[in-house]
């Protein structure tokens, strides 16, 4: 579980770098710019998969977790882990729910 928390932890820092990357491409089309936000489109594609999958694996990781909770075996994930990957979960629930730009 301490592999996988981890892992849902980069797949969510790659959510956030995917909508850091929307929002400059978003802006620049807006001021008639063809940059993309970064140069290298296989990086660019690759933090795209990884962060449309986070919300899967954010899933995953809270059923997970609530599973262990509810059989009480702790097994010693850290507090900030588990809050920063909720935090996460709600924004990408916002994102793909309400947010329609």
């Amino acid at each position: 579980m301490k592999f996988f928390s981890k892992f849902v932890i980069i797949c969510n820092v790659c959510f956030v770098a995917m909508l850091v990357m929307q929002y400059i491409n978003t802006g620049n089309k807006a001021a008639g710019k063809t940059e993309v936000a970064l140069p290298l489109p296989f990086i660019e594609g690759t933090m795209a998969v990884l962060g449309l999958l986070s919300l899967l694996f954010n899933a995953l990781f809270f059923l997970m977790f609530s599973i262990l909770i509810a059989t009480k075996k702790n097994k010693q994930i850290p507090r900030w882990i588990v809050w920063f990957n909720f935090i996460i979960l709600a924004v990408q629930v916002y994102w793909l729910l309400i947010d329609k730009r």
